[in-house]
């Protein structure tokens, strides 16, 4: 393990899938850290490694208060990427007034940086192509999206702390596929394009990153990012049909052959809305996601390629990297 550099940072939303890549990169580089996760959230893959675990919630500031003192640098990876309306208050206290929390929890402590981790999907997207962070078109504005719009809130809220002894850097990632993925955010599309259980594809397309690099690009934003600046992670532009296919080939099959019509989408998302109210369990996507998902929401990461480093790989490597880590752990039995 390399020497320890002495400086100290918090984590939050260290239990989730960025935070672990994130802290296990940290203490591989020979950093202190500190974890932050909600209480009863899963610790098992970073409760070994030489770290220190407390828990609390970022919409509470005595929590984050207690966590910040001390630190030197502050990661604030926590978020909440539910579409359930039932849970948009607690994504708005947690998306918006969490990183507000954080960033006064800093003043307060004499914290010398804070990376926040937003979206590229605060930037809105580009109809005519790739957005870069100069795409100043909230195009999502009025869809029900109401992750992106609280992230773009959240983001805008807490770059007014930037200056005064505090250093704020921003890094927008994109959709993330690798290892640790414990939440099966992308692996529960592994399990149904095994077992043929997607009927078909969504018209739209997103940008891929690998989540290790998007967790090194967390610390180099640490260490070179510029204060005030915002950081495009998002990776390789592609379609949802070419991801189902890449991850369909890892099992010898095919993506659906049917592609389903953004306006078909927005009124599938709305009969599950409905569904959700009546059996009171999430559904399996609301309006707002439906209208994300019939879109090409694509992005240039080249100002983080330049300045931070930020990597880009290949999606086959994302997903073979993924599909090995869910072997080893046992979730393709």
């Amino acid at each position: 393990m390399p020497e320890n550099t002495g400086k100290l940072c918090l984590v939050t939303g260290a239990t989730g899938f960025l935070g672990t890549n994130l802290i296990h990169l940290l203490v591989e580089a020979g950093w202190r850290v500190r974890a932050m996760g909600l209480p009863g959230s899963e610790t098992r893959y970073i409760r070994d490694l030489p770290i220190e675990i407390v828990f609390g919630d970022v919409a509470v500031f005595e929590d984050v208060d207690r966590a910040a003192e001390g630190t030197d640098v502050v990661f604030n990876i926590a978020g909440d990427t539910s579409w359930w309306r039932k849970k948009f208050e607690r994504q708005r206290r947690t998306n918006v007034d969490g990183p507000v929390n954080v960033a006064k929890a800093c003043v307060r402590h004499g914290v010398k940086r804070l990376v926040h981790t937003s979206t590229n999907d605060a930037f809105g997207y580009n109809p005519s192509g790739p957005a870069d962070e100069t795409w100043s078109d909230y195009t999502f504005a009025g869809w029900g999206y109401n992750y992106a719009d609280t992230k773009r809130e959240g983001e805008s809220r807490v770059l007014e702390f930037n200056g005064n002894g505090l250093e704020v850097v921003v890094v927008n990632p994109g959709s993330m596929l690798g290892p640790f993925d414990f939440t099966l955010q992308y692996g529960r599309l592994f399990f149904d394009l095994r077992d043929g259980k997607v009927p078909v594809c969504p018209a739209g397309g997103v940008a891929f990153a690998h989540v290790e690099e998007v967790a090194k690009a967390h610390i180099a934003a640490a260490e070179e990012g510029r204060p005030g600046e915002k950081y495009l992670c998002s990776g390789v532009n592609a379609t949802y049909r070419e991801l189902f296919e890449k991850i369909a080939g890892k099992f010898g099959k095919h993506a659906p052959r049917l592609t389903m019509p953004g306006p078909l989408m927005v009124f599938y998302g709305h009969v599950m809305q409905l569904l959700s109210e009546i059996t009171g369990k999430p559904p399996e996507i609301d309006p707002g996601m439906a209208r994300y998902m019939s879109v090409n929401a694509f992005y240039d990461s080249s100002k983080a390629v330049r300045e931070i480093g930020f990597k880009i790989v290949p999606l086959e490597k994302m997903i073979d990297d993924a599909y090995e880590w869910y072997v080893k752990n046992g979730y393709m039995s």
